[in-house]
């Protein structure tokens, strides 16, 4: 029998009254998971071993970066399709994507039987003209040169790098001669400048002193090697010798104008630590950065703005964290994580990431008592935009499912380390780990790693009180198509996500939206 909307009218004046519902899980949209059978699981253009389309589903995702302007973005992971074709690169924009470059698949670029065996541990990096840069390991191929580093200029690819070729500019120790020293097979630290060029880091370069590398190059040519050159120390007095320089931390904004890298100087092992910006030490093991003042004792990751600001997270001696941009402790351990909120930074801050325009996100944990509820994203140091067990719509068509961020132990860390970023208009792409309300973990079948999903937060969702999707302010309208929706027991009319048949509840929530405008 269906119910009675005029005994239902009263509703409307209590549509102020506050209801159970996570806010910001309507803005969470989820772009892959590992769920079983769920179309969420499936790699869009995975291909077999005879370049022919396949069916297969996540296994794993590792890494990700986001262009400069939000446009787009590359997705490191791996599917079910076995030892020779796991390993993937995911292209896409927005929430959906496809396949760009497959392990078993022929190397873009390469010579004949060359195929992709896997990709660089440090994912590579777009330009501001959406140019994208990686590196990759072939194999099938002169295992000499096995090591890649490809350029997509937007239409088509071509090897602008690979291990064997030689590196200017490099000094070699005493006796041994200079100008033979080449690429070996790792190199990392991959990134594309809007001029074309490609910014590198290798640790392994051949025919030189072991402690003549690692070195930073542009192209082939030799930037910055341990043991050669100096830097400005901190302060900006005096100067620093290059110890040694840190895997995948080199990075330069798009204009060529500014870069980063971390490393070692030769200091005492307790003071060597060190972040370079523009050739000059910014942040050092031992030394008081930013007000308030934090120690710094680690430097855990850093990076730099296509605008120029640079910014890292690391931890002080007594294991509290901090978060810094261009010397400005934004965030520490003991800070609310919001203005005035009684709820604090806790010791343990996973990912950092800064835009265009100085726009931020922290991921970390906090001293709230839920260890359900502990861990957020935070915006600009002013909101909350994600949080540990907000409640995810998995499909997309607008209902909250049985499916939670962070792990169903709920003393498991929640999110990816070092896998969120922030565009210039605010949309914020991250990955998670993801479970149902009896607290089992979505994990992949056969089970693998963490159980993590790809999400996006959306600042801009869709408008729920626009029922009829009409578009412009809520209207009678849509009053009326949600009560049809309602009367006939629709799903889409469980609008506070709470499950079952849509009830009284989802009647008040639906009007104090429809009274907010949207």
């Amino acid at each position: 029998m269906k119910k009675n909307v005029a005994s239902l009218a009263a509703l409307v004046a209590v549509a102020g009254l506050g209801v159970s519902y996570h806010a910001a899980a309507q803005s969470i949209e989820v772009i892959y998971t590992k769920i079983p059978g769920h179309p969420t699981a499936v790699v869009p253009g995975a291909l077999d071993l005879s370049s022919q389309p396949m069916f297969t589903e996540w296994r794993a995702f590792e890494d990700m970066t986001v262009s400069p302007d939000g446009s787009k973005w590359v997705l490191k992971s791996r599917s079910q399709a076995g030892s020779d074709l796991e390993t993937i690169l995911i292209m896409g924009s927005g929430t959906s994507g496809t396949m760009f470059a497959q392990e078993g698949q022929p190397v873009h670029g390469g010579v004949t039987g060359e195929l992709y065996d896997f990709f660089g541990s440090g994912l590579g990096r777009f330009n501001s003209n959406n140019e994208f840069a990686y590196s990759a390991r072939a194999r099938g191929g002169v295992a000499s040169v096995f090591q890649k580093v490809i350029h997509w200029n937007g239409s088509s690819f071509s090897i602008r790098l690979q291990m064997g070729d030689l590196i200017t500019g490099l000094a070699d120790a005493p006796p041994n001669p200079s100008g033979d020293e080449r690429f070996g097979n790792s190199v990392g630290s991959v990134h594309i400048l809007d001029n074309g060029t490609i910014g590198t880091q290798d640790s392994t370069i051949t025919s030189i002193h072991t402690s003549r590398r690692p070195a930073i190059m542009y192209n082939n040519a030799g930037f910055h090697q341990a043991n050669v050159t100096s830097i400005t120390a901190i302060g900006g007095v005096g100067t620093e010798l290059w110890k040694s320089i840190s895997a995948n931390s080199f990075y330069t904004s798009p204009n060529g104008l500014h870069w980063v890298a971390e490393g070692t100087i030769n200091q005492a092992t307790t003071i060597d630590a060190v972040l370079v910006y523009n050739d000059r030490v910014v942040l050092q093991e031992g030394s008081i950065a930013g007000d308030p003042g934090v120690l710094i004792s680690a430097i855990n990751a850093s990076g730099v703005t296509p605008d120029g600001s640079w910014y890292a997270r690391g931890i002080q001696p007594d294991g509290s964290d901090w978060a810094i941009i261009d010397g400005d402790v934004v965030a520490a351990t003991g800070q609310p994580i919001t203005p005035g909120s009684t709820e604090l930074w806790g010791d343990t801050f996973l990912a950092f990431h800064v835009t265009t325009g100085g726009g931020w996100v922290l991921v970390g944990n906090t001293n709230n008592a839920d260890t359900g509820r502990d861990t957020v994203i935070v915006r600009n140091g002013d909101t909350v935009i994600v949080r540990e067990g907000d409640q995810v719509d998995l499909d997309g068509d607008g209902t909250l499912d049985d499916a939670y961020l962070g792990r169903g132990t709920t003393t498991l860390t929640a999110f990816d380390a070092n896998d969120v970023a922030i565009t210039p208009d605010g949309f914020v792409y991250f990955i998670a780990s993801i479970h149902n309300e009896a607290g089992v973990d979505y994990q992949s079948n056969p089970s693998f790693g963490t159980p993590h999903a790809f999400f996006r937060f959306n600042p801009n969702p869709a408008c729920l009180a626009d029922f009829n999707n009409s578009g412009g302010t809520p209207d009678d309208a849509d009053v009326a198509a949600f009560f049809e929706a309602w009367n006939n027991g629709e799903e889409r009319a469980d609008v506070n996500g709470s499950g079952g048949t849509p009830d009284d509840a989802d009647v008040t929530y639906f009007f104090e939206r429809w009274n907010a405008g949207c």
